[in-house]
């Protein structure tokens, strides 16, 4: 190990100096891009765009291309499942960049909030579409998510097919179907560059026409067009009977079909590639937009202070799952946190049911949240403030109350890190594990509290929050269908409304197992666990009722609540190590590399490479020193050597 770490370093000359800026090959600030973000749902190697709030109206108003944006969570299960296929389609469509440009928006990331608030983004994942030359008071179409990237796609040819005949998208290519009942002016307005022009005959409900124009816009031989089956009279003239077909017409208005043995896309694509391939006109290879010649420039502290909180990040993981059946204040306020300066704002107007659930949201966290005197008060002064508007708030007035009941001194509900709803990566687990804990909390303590409580105040409480405020709009819809069908007949007596939440979200775990939202750290089972809970089970594995319902009591009651990660700093200081080496920077990231094949290098690893190295090339230096004045000796020169022997 010693050796392979002195090997591993050998080329790294050091020495203490201001911080530097050196240089990475593409493929390294790729990886150095990925480890900065998280690893998160769309990455440098995606062909997806990412936006924020800062470059949003920036790149997408006044451009000739138009956009198609995805606003999503990245704690959304359903936006994970539904990240494959925007990948897929970005991909898919990326020769369309300068017509439609495929981007994304974190609406969990809390600098963004004002932007999705002012986008009305009030589910996840919600697609918009943005005309080209879009104007800043514009808010986008609503897009349907279609089953997959395919039906995407459709409706995207569909958005653009209309954009271009209301005369909108004047640099793009003519996706517009050639009407014209003659062909004498097929070749006016076509540059002298093109060769061959290929039109695609199709009926109207097709869309491969304008997705091959599309596809191939950029090639500078060809012009692609397409004509309807309508136009009967251009059909005729080229002897096109059957639909969808191929005819390739060269300048002197020879024509003559192409042959194409299966309809779709892929299949007109490919027979109108080969044509060229065989008539010796050069067809690009696609290229990976991501391989660039350009070197781009990073700071040598950035990459060692990412790397100090991965290690970081690995510490809390393996002490994660050391915590047990425990529940943690840090968990709760977090959750509280993000659904007051988060998710109930998002609204520009809460108004009708909406502004009745807000309500009551509130008035079972002032009821029943364990929480400390200083927090119970800004949840106070909150609800207050709220009751005295009669029928509606306005989601920033919501905001701006809590951040001024929350912000004289130190914030309760500021928006620190997860403790035991700490995913082992940034998109597992987080808010939607910390609002389970908030609701199992509520309706433990609300029983604990008040045993003659109302049987269905905490559970309706949390039903509306679900139905008009979580994000998730996947999740929202089963929870909603599970309160539907059983909550008002199941819940008859204060403790059951503690029981059907348990059951609640022992259904949301089972449908969820193996999702690709799961963490591997931490797979969803049937809790209570054999372990966390010998008793909880009868021994054909059934469920001992009352038992579970002590055991909720214990987990969830305000007594076993930890005050572990209040109120520490837990952020990773930044280590700013200062060389002026590249070779610092290639090296951490070849560590990077190694890991990902089990390698297993950080930051304490390299410090005691670099001590070794040091150490080792100081021993290096004495031996060579030992061994020239060894040689000095035995080689001394004595004034008959020089003179010769007389």
């Amino acid at each position: 190990c010693v050796i392979g770490c002195i090997a591993l370093l050998v080329v790294l000359q050091m020495s203490v100096s201001d911080v530097v800026t050196v240089e990475l090959s593409p493929a390294d600030r790729r990886l150095y891009d990925d480890l900065k973000s998280g690893r998160g749902l769309y990455n440098s190697d995606d062909k997806v765009t990412v936006l924020n709030a800062n470059n949003f109206k920036s790149r997408v108003y006044g451009t000739n291309n138009a956009w198609i944006v995805e606003f999503y969570n990245s704690w959304c299960g359903f936006c994970h499942r539904f990240a494959p296929a925007w990948k897929n389609l970005a991909s898919d469509i990326y020769d369309w960049r300068d017509v439609i440009t495929v981007a994304a928006v974190d609406c969990a990331n809390d600098d963004n909030n004002p932007l999705c608030r002012e986008y009305e983004i009030m589910v996840y994942p919600m697609l918009k579409f943005f005309p080209a030359n879009s104007k800043s008071d514009q808010m986008g179409i609503a897009v349907n998510k279609g089953k997959n990237a395919d039906e995407i796609r459709y409706t995207l040819v569909e958005l653009l097919e209309k954009e271009h005949m209301a005369g909108r998208g004047v640099s793009w290519p003519n996706i517009t179907p050639y009407r014209n009942s003659d062909i004498k002016n097929l070749w006016k307005s076509i540059p002298k560059s093109v060769v061959f022009l290929i039109l695609i005959f199709e009926d109207s409900e097709s869309f491969i026409g304008t997705e091959v124009i599309l596809d191939l816009h950029r090639m500078e031989s060809i012009e692609v067009r397409s004509v309807l089956n309508q136009n009967e009279a251009v059909s005729k003239l080229m002897g096109v009977s059957t639909f969808p077909s191929i005819v390739v017409v060269e300048r002197d208005m020879k024509t003559f079909p192409l042959s194409v043995h299966e309809n779709g896309r892929e299949p007109f694509r490919k027979a109108i590639k080969n044509f060229l391939i065989s008539r010796h006109i050069n067809v690009p290879e696609e290229v990976d937009p991501t391989i660039s010649d350009n070197t781009q420039k990073l700071e040598i502290s950035d990459l060692l202070s990412l790397m100090a909180a991965e290690e970081e990040q690995e510490k809390q993981k393996h002490k994660s799952k050391q915590i047990g059946n425990t529940v943690f204040q840090m968990d709760l306020e977090k959750a509280v946190a993000y659904s007051l300066k988060h998710e109930i704002p998002s609204y520009k107007l809460i108004s009708g049911e909406a502004f009745t659930a807000v309500k009551n949201y509130l008035n079972i966290l002032v009821k029943y949240l364990p929480i400390s005197q200083q927090g119970h008060e800004v949840l106070m002064s909150l609800r207050n403030s709220v009751f005295n508007h009669k029928n509606e708030i306005a989601g920033e007035q919501f905001l701006e109350y809590i951040n001024k009941f929350d912000g004289s001194g130190e914030s309760v509900f500021a928006f620190g890190n997860w403790v035991g709803c700490k995913g082992s990566k940034p998109q597992y687990r987080g808010y939607p594990c910390g609002l389970w804990t908030l609701f199992h909390t509520l309706s433990v303590n609300a029983l604990i509290d008040n045993p003659q409580l109302e049987s269905l105040e905490v559970l309706s409480g949390m039903l509306g929050y679900i139905t008009y405020f979580f994000g998730c709009q996947d999740c929202s819809k089963h929870f909603q269908e599970m309160a539907a069908r059983s909550m008002h007949t199941d819940v008859k007596k204060p403790r059951d409304s503690v029981i059907w939440l348990w059951k609640a979200h022992n259904e949301a775990n089972k449908r969820l197992s193996g999702d690709i939202s799961e963490d591997p750290e931490h797979p969803k089972i049937q809790f209570p666990s054999h372990v966390a809970c010998p008793s909880c089970r009868e021994k054909d594995d059934t469920w001992n009722i009352e038992e579970v319902l002590q055991h909720l009591k214990e987990i969830y009651g305000k007594h076993n609540i930890s005050k572990k990660g209040m109120h520490e700093n837990t952020k990773v200081k930044e280590r700013i190590l200062t060389y002026n080496d590249k070779a610092l920077v290639e090296q951490l990231i070849e560590v990077e590399k190694k890991k990902m094949f089990s390698w297993n290098f950080n930051v304490f690893d390299i410090s005691l490479c670099v001590t070794l190295y040091a150490f080792s090339a100081t021993i290096l230096i004495l031996v060579c020193i030992k061994f020239v004045m060894r040689r000095r000796y035995k080689k001394k020169a004595y004034i008959h050597d020089i003179l010769g022997k007389v």
